[in-house]
């Protein structure tokens, strides 16, 4: 199957509840309709929906149905188990109620402009919470949604998302957006809703240039929304939410924030402490008041003696001019231990690499500098639709990127201290 379109009369959050029912229901995610009717039948039921990425074994589907079923009877429900999209590892489940993303539909609403008239495609398997949410907001405010599943292409989602107006999605498919945009396919589409990963300023300009507004938001499964920017001067507060920046860290205060993970033991990057709530991600306020968010601090590269963020140098030069996705790696070296490359996804007929490399000699320590630049036409991804940092790795093995050019400056250089 390949698409689905739903409206308000199958919403669940509209469904009558068995007040006896109990137990846990799976959510197969593999088709959009067989997931909304198994939301539906957990709502009627009283049991919890497990929603299940294609993934996982047998086993983690059963072992996540039995703790589960123990919801089914604890109050302040009723309960949604999700999945988180992880770049590294396979997804943990994330428990929350129902509530908590129910109270955030208002807001939702008024920040996206999202009206009956509309028609909103949300691309992307059931099993990403971006998705999921999408449907789920859309169905219980009674606006149609197109749900076509895994990313296809734009035209592979059928003849309806000619008519779309609003689209949800990661940034990575918004250069085939587009380039769909420009062949007339969405013709309608007014505004795109993106979530999941950092939208480069190009990215932006691009879609706006084609009279498609954007509507950037940051947060995770276990926070939910944390903010939000929907006019291009960067990102604030989620309505109802409070944040701030402790010892580098991204703190969140709210309603929207999940229980926990379904088992405890596994664990994840989840900390609660007096109502504030983080999941590693570190970021700054800028001068004007706006959240910069810099990403996990594990991710780091030793380069000959010295400690370098990969994020801070993704934040310097996703920026840059022609670039639509820009994700930075730690590659081996015999002499340094690791040097920088840089997989660069470009906006349709550009290649930014002179330009990467000018604003890295000026912005950046020569450290942090990457020595190779790889163009590729999209990133190897997670079913969340996230980069897939072992993939992505992959495509610097055995010295298969940039052959066309040599490296921009001696690879000694790379470990020169800057001058004071």
């Amino acid at each position: 199957m390949g698409s689905t379109t739903a409206t308000g009369a199958t919403t669940a959050t509209g469904a009558t509840r068995d007040p006896g029912g109990a137990g846990s229901l799976a959510v197969d995610t593999t088709e959009p309709r067989t997931a909304l009717v198994h939301l539906v039948a957990a709502e009627i039921a009283g049991a919890v929906p497990v929603v299940c990425p294609g993934s996982w074994s047998p086993q983690a589907r059963t072992r996540s149905l039995r703790a589960a079923e123990e919801l089914s009877t604890a109050g302040a429900g009723p309960w949604l188990v999700l999945p988180t999209s992880g770049t590294t590892r396979s997804p943990r489940a994330v428990v929350r109620t129902a509530r908590s993303w129910d109270d955030s539909h208002a807001s939702f609403s008024a920040l996206t402009g999202l009206g009956r008239q509309d028609l909103v495609w949300a691309p992307g398997e059931m099993s990403s919470t971006l998705t999921l949410f999408a449907v789920r907001h859309a169905v219980s405010c009674a606006v149609p949604v197109l749900a076509s599943g895994r990313w296809r292409g734009a035209a592979a989602a059928g003849r309806r998302v000619a008519e779309a107006t609003v689209l949800h999605c990661v940034p990575g498919l918004l250069p085939e957006i587009l380039a769909a945009r420009d062949q007339g396919l969405l013709g309608r589409l007014r505004s795109a809703v993106v979530g999941g990963a950092g939208l480069s300023p190009s990215l932006r300009t691009a879609l706006r240039d084609r009279g498609v507004e954007v509507v950037e938001y940051y947060g995770a499964a276990e926070l939910s929304f944390v903010a939000a920017d929907a006019d291009g001067r960067g990102l604030r507060a989620f309505p109802g939410v409070d944040v701030r920046v402790e010892r580098g860290l991204v703190e969140v205060r709210s309603a929207h924030l999940a229980e926990g993970y379904l088992d405890p033991l596994r664990g994840g990057p989840l900390r609660v402490h007096d109502g504030w709530a983080t999941v590693g991600d570190r970021g700054r306020f800028t001068p004007a008041g706006a959240l910069e968010v810099l990403g996990r601090g594990e991710r780091t590269a030793g380069v000959g003696g010295h400690t370098v963020l990969l994020a801070d140098v993704e934040a310097e030069l996703a920026g840059v001019e022609g670039v639509a996705e820009l994700l930075c790696l730690a590659v081996p070296h015999p002499r340094l231990g690791q040097v920088l490359a840089a997989a660069v996804r470009p906006l349709p007929g550009a290649d930014p690499r002179d330009r990467l490399r000018a604003t890295a000699r000026l912005r950046l320590p020569a450290p942090a500098r990457p020595l190779r630049y790889l163009l590729v036409d999209d990133l190897p991804r997670t079913p969340g639709g996230k980069p897939d940092l072992r993939r992505v790795s992959l495509l610097f093995d055995r010295d298969r990127f940039d052959r066309d050019r040599p490296a921009v400056e001696p690879l000694s250089e790379a470990c020169r201290r800057e001058p004071a």
